[in-house]
Parts: structure tokens; sequence; C-alpha cells
């Protein structure tokens, strides 16, 4: 089964269908490279849409340049795709033709109206994002620490939208990351995947109505321990006059209620109300048990 983040670099890669876009995607595709140098690039991916396309998209560009293709697999491993080109000659033909070059990477990001489709060539090549049923992050390792912050900048100056990534070392490479849903959301349809930015939201208001039921029922909970308590504390309070000056003692007006309440231990004080003659309000009964309290507390 693909993952999310599959999915979503399946539905990127799709959505790149002009001249200008696969240039772009190409483009961030390949800066984000782990080995390039003037002599040898090598892509790998996980991505059977991009291993699909990148032939193709190397060949449009640069007539006559071919990659070699090596496919890994291993038992408890995801299948791998690499894509090698060799030689001086045919790297630099291929750079000269994109205007990249493996020596200065961030001076090849472009700009805002090619940004999307060549942030979702990073993405597709060294990117993330985790499912939202299980958290919310989306990352990008980049190999070439000037050039993510090239990245970074520029998508934050986006006019619409703007987005904000975070960034951190690890090893070798520099981290552009986000955990907030919304701004993941906005990135992901920005690359191309709405639908993946779609399952986002839906999660998103999935897991407010589970917070706002989780919520509610707490509440409900408390608020039935705490009515289970009170009346428990009134049923004491009323033996204890029972068994010191006796029910009969108390004001005529609070006799009724306690008989009740004894009668009616699970009773909330509205349904107790409801069984006085007249009819009591919810208040009313708990003032009269509240005497009751006091009554009980002078008879230790």
């Amino acid at each position: 089964m693909a993952s999310f983040s599959n999915e979503a670099k399946t539905e990127i890669c799709a959505g790149i269908r002009t001249e200008e876009e696969r240039r772009a995607f190409l483009s961030g595709v390949l800066l984000s490279a782990r080995r390039f140098s003037d002599e040898v690039l090598t892509v790998q991916t996980e991505c059977q849409a991009l291993a699909g396309m990148l032939p193709q998209l190397i060949g449009a560009v640069c007539t006559g340049v071919c990659p070699d293709t090596e496919f890994r697999t291993k038992a408890d491993r995801s299948a791998v795709w690499c894509f090698t080109v060799s030689g001086r000659e045919p790297v630099g033909r291929l750079c000269r033709a994109l205007h990249i070059s493996p020596d200065d990477r961030a001076a090849a990001v472009p700009a805002q109206t090619e940004l999307p489709a060549f942030t979702a060539g990073v993405f597709a090549a060294c990117g993330s994002v985790t499912d939202p049923e299980r958290g919310y992050h989306f990352e990008m390792a980049v190999p070439d620490a000037a050039f993510g912050e090239a990245l970074q900048k520029a998508l934050s100056e986006m006019e619409q939208p703007s987005v904000r990534l975070k960034a951190t070392a690890r090893r070798s490479e520099l981290v552009l990351y986000l955990k907030q849903n919304e701004q993941i959301g906005d990135l992901l349809a920005l690359l191309g995947a709405n639908n993946a930015n779609f399952r986002m939201i839906d999660q998103q208001v999935y897991r407010s109505v589970r917070s706002q039921t989780n919520r509610r029922t707490n509440c409900d909970m408390a608020n039935i321990e705490k009515t289970v308590t009170a009346g428990l504390q009134q049923i004491a309070d009323i033996r204890r006059i029972e068994e010191t000056i006796g029910i009969d003692a108390l004001p005529e007006t609070l006799r009724e209620v306690a008989r009740v309440r004894l009668a009616e231990p699970d009773a909330n004080l509205r349904d107790i109300g409801a069984m006085l003659h007249p009819p009591l309000s919810r208040s009313g009964v708990h003032h009269r048990l509240r005497r009751i309290s006091e009554i009980a507390a002078r008879q230790q």
C-alpha cells in the first residue's frame, strides 16, 4: 500500500504538464541530488511516478543524454530507482540546458512564477510528509545548506501563500520543515497535491470533532460524578438528622425535600423539585438541601 507521502508525490508528478513546469520541476529534482558534481549526477527515488518521468524529462531538455538506470529492491525496504548521468560532457550539457551548476545550487532558485514547480521537484526528490492520521510533519532534506536557505527565503517571500519553513541541520543536510497542519496543507496545494491537502483538511475536521466530543463527554462525566457525590452527602446528612433529632424535627418545608431525597437517591435536583407539592425550582431544592446539611453539621 502506497504511503501518504508517495501518493502526494504521485499526484504532484501528474500535474507537471507545461514545458516551463517540466524544466523547473527537473531543475528542482537535480539540484536536490546528493551526488552532484561536474562529472557525475545521481538521483535516487522511491516514487515510481518520478522514476517513470525522469528519463523523459532529461531527454526532452538535453537530447542524447540518457541516464543509466538501476532498480534496487530489498525484502525489508521500499524499492529504489537510481538514475546516473556520468561524464563531464553530458553532465555539463545538462547543466547548461537548465542553467544550473553543482558549484552554486542556490543561484538556480527561480523567480516566483516558476517556484511552485521547482519546489515540487525538490519535494519529489528529497521530501516527505507524514500521514495526517499519525501527525503533521512536512520536510525536505536538501544536501546543500546555501541552496536550502535560498529556497526557504524564496518561499517566505511569496505573496500567496507565504510559506514559513523552519530549518535544522541533520548530518550533512539542511532540513526544511513544517509542523502546522494548515501551512502543510497550503504548501501541498501549492505544489499541486490538492487531494493530499483535502485529506489533511478532512483529518483536521475529524480530530476537531473528536476532541469536542471527548471534552463534552468528560464534562458530562464530571457533572455526573459531582451530582452523585453531592447526592451521597445529602443522604448522609439526612440520615444523621434521622438518627439524632429525627426528620420530623425539621421545618415542614425541609421535611418533604428530605423524604424525597431518601426515596430517590439517584434523582437530580430538578427531578426532586418536580416531585414536591407544589413543585420547586432546582435552585430552591438546592437551597433547602443546603439548609438540611447545615442542620446535620450541628448534630455532630
